[in-house]
């Protein structure tokens, strides 16, 4: 049985609780967080503790909380030589967590809230050790949470936050803008969910690059023209103008 504490309680600290208290041969042994008493979302059977220093001994520290925050918890953290350290970022090195002697990285490639229900089993787990021993560790718990698990360089996990970040939080953002467009001329935006959805299906058989559609991919400039010019006194113009201009780039470059 591995015995495993949680550190902070944040949506990635309660998907991760979840996963545990539903999986065989992991157990939940303590959560640890600031706040004075455990978020009400989090499962009623779940001990809890506000003071790092009274932690609970256990197997592995998962370190759910925010990039800023994970040197100060690794340095405030004290455990014993045969327990592992685990932080779950997908932008700070490794090395953060240096002061322990046994220490990893666990990053599920998925976006978290605390309402939406999320299969552990098709995430993506971006793996990390300091030794070849503590990697096969941090393998094994991560093979109880996932049916894919991947093992990256610091520098490799960095790049593939970045792509993440480019097809989960700027593409929503071209939805927030798309949704503000549509509000400011008071048309509802809940009709571009369809096409939004019609999209990211498509994504699952083929390549991102030949989802592509638009005025954009065609080289349509009479219509890019149109576009521009009613977005002219905006400040979507630039966004509208930038992106177009790389989608032509990609489908005309030689």
């Amino acid at each position: 049985m591995i015995n495993v504490t949680i550190i902070g309680t944040g949506s990635v600290s309660y998907h991760f609780s979840e996963v545990i208290l539903n999986r065989n041969g992991i157990r939940l042994i303590e959560i640890c967080g600031r706040k004075k008493s455990i978020p009400k979302y989090f499962n009623k059977s779940i001990s809890y503790s506000n003071d790092i220093n009274k932690i609970k001994i256990a197997d592995i520290y998962l370190i759910c909380v925010s990039d800023d925050a994970i040197d100060l918890i690794s340095n405030k953290l004290n455990v014993n030589e045969k327990s592992i350290v685990i932080h779950t970022s997908g932008s700070i090195e490794m090395s953060c967590l240096s002061r322990h002697k046994k220490y990893g990285v666990l990053y599920p490639l998925q976006t978290f809230t605390v309402n939406s229900l999320i299969d552990f089993k098709y995430i993506p787990l971006i793996i990390e050790a300091n030794s070849s021993i503590e990697l096969c560790r941090v393998k094994k718990i991560s093979d109880i949470f996932s049916n894919k698990v991947i093992e990256c360089n610091s520098k490799q996990r960095l790049l593939i936050h970045i792509s993440a970040v480019f097809a989960n939080n700027f593409t929503n953002h071209m939805n927030v803008i798309a949704e503000e467009i549509l509000k400011n001329n008071n048309i509802d935006p809940s009709i571009l969910k369809p096409l939004v959805l019609e999209t990211f299906k498509k994504t699952q058989y083929l390549k991102f690059k030949e989802v592509q559609t638009g005025p954009a991919k065609r080289n349509d400039k009479i219509t890019i023209e149109k576009h521009l010019n009613l977005l002219k006194e905006t400040k979507y113009f630039d966004v509208y103008n930038k992106i177009t201009e790389e989608i032509i780039k990609s489908n005309y470059e030689l």
